[in-house]
This record gives C-alpha cells, structure tokens and sequence, in this order.
C-alpha cells in the first residue's frame, strides 16, 4: 500500500471543512504479500490531513479539558475516530483506516512533565529507556529494527523513533507471535506535547512481509500528517 501523498484541509466539526470525496481502492503492489497466506487484499488511497503549511503552533499555557474535548471532534476522511481519553490532562484518540491494510494514528496530547527539548542528543541519551517503552515485550528480540533519529516538518525539527520487526515471545504453551511496525514523531513547545504513532494493525506478518505492507515512508507521512493536524488544532 502506498500512501497518497496529496494532502487535505482539516476534515473537522468545528475547524472547517475539508475534502469531500472519497477515497479510492487501487490494488496493492503485486509483491506486498499478505503475511498469513490469504493473497493480496486492496488498500484504499488515503487522502491525508495536514495545517495550513507553518510549523506547529506553540501553545501559551497547559491545555484544559474543553480543550482536549474540543480537539476529540475532529475527523477525517477515509479514518473512523476512536476517542480513548479526555482528561484534565491527557487526551488520547486513535484514528483508523476503514479497509485493509489496517493502519493507526494513534494521537496522545497531554501536559509537559519533564519533557526533553527537540534536540536529537538529549533523545539519544534516553535512547535505551525509550526503546524499552516503545517495544515493551519485543525489546530484547534480536530481529527488531530500530532507530531513533531527527526529521523536520514545514521547518520544525521533530524527533521520531521507527520499529519493525517480529518475534516469537515466551510464555505458557510455548509463548506467541508478536510483530511491530511503528513511525512515531515527537513533539513539544516546553508547555504541551504531542506523540502521534503511525502504525500497522493488520494481520501479523514476518519482517520482511510487514515492510511491504506498511513501509516506512507511508507511516512517516500517517504520522506526521496527523502530528502537522492537530498540532495547529490545539
């Protein structure tokens, strides 16, 4: 599947409209695969979301909760939006393909505590504790690529960190089958920060498979897309 890199105005309730037609289906890449032997399924093309080609907006004081609920209306075309937290504090909603393959963006905004400034070395220092959260029980597995790096976005630089990569994890009868496949971006003006995933949540699939499937640079686009949305939205 290829991410469409033509991008929409905001699709929101209460920010405007955006683009109103509908995405289209085209046909995987003929050597995607499937992973799990069911043959090659169609992808729609997806129509991502995008600000008004600034960089992120930097916030003023620490969101409230009728920020966070006015931020929980926002909705895009070709996505169904599953709000999972509005708190006084954190706000978290994940935004999900309508077809196959099944990518996230999983959006968490919440209160600055001790967050590291932009820079990529603070991140490196940090590395080892970061990579234990993002993988949790895939993070001694030795067939996990990793990277922890620095992007940039209409000019603002944004940390990221990228994850694939399957393994078979212990257990009672013999453990099971865990598989990552993440692009996640960070980002924060020392007020208020926002960590947007871009994943894929299909079938498991070996590493190879799972970079077919969900490549790096369309969950780059997922994820930074919604990080560039919601980040002029706050």
């Amino acid at each position: 599947m290829r991410i469409s890199l033509v991008v929409s105005l905001l699709a929101v309730l209460s920010f405007g409209a955006g683009c109103k037609s509908k995405p289209t289906k085209k046909a995987p890449p003929a050597n995607a695969g499937s992973g799990t032997g069911s043959g090659p399924r169609a992808a729609p093309d997806l129509v991502l979301p995008r600000g008004d080609g600034t960089p992120p907006k930097k916030t003023a004081a620490p969101h409230a909760k009728a920020d966070y609920e006015r931020l929980a209306k926002m909705e895009f075309p070709g996505f169904t939006p599953d709000v999972r937290t509005v708190g006084d504090k954190v706000f978290e909603i994940r935004h999900k393909t309508k077809d196959h393959p099944r990518l996230w963006a999983v959006v968490t905004i919440k209160h600055c505590f001790e967050c590291l400034p932009i820079e990529l070395d603070k991140w490196k220092a940090k590395e080892t504790e970061i990579k234990a959260i993002n993988l949790e029980n895939l993070k001694d597995s030795k067939d996990i690529e990793w990277e922890l790096g620095e992007t940039t976005l209409n000019g603002q630089k944004i940390i990221y960190t990228y994850q694939v990569g399957a393994a078979q994890t212990p257990g009672e009868g013999g453990g099971e089958f865990a598989f990552t496949n993440s692009y996640i971006a960070y980002f924060n003006d020392g007020i208020n920060e926002i960590r947007v995933v871009g994943t894929y949540k299909d079938d498991p699939a070996a590493k190879a498979d799972l970079k077919k499937l969900a490549p790096k640079e369309d969950l780059r686009a997922l994820a930074l897309s919604f990080l560039d949305a919601y980040s002029h939205a706050w």
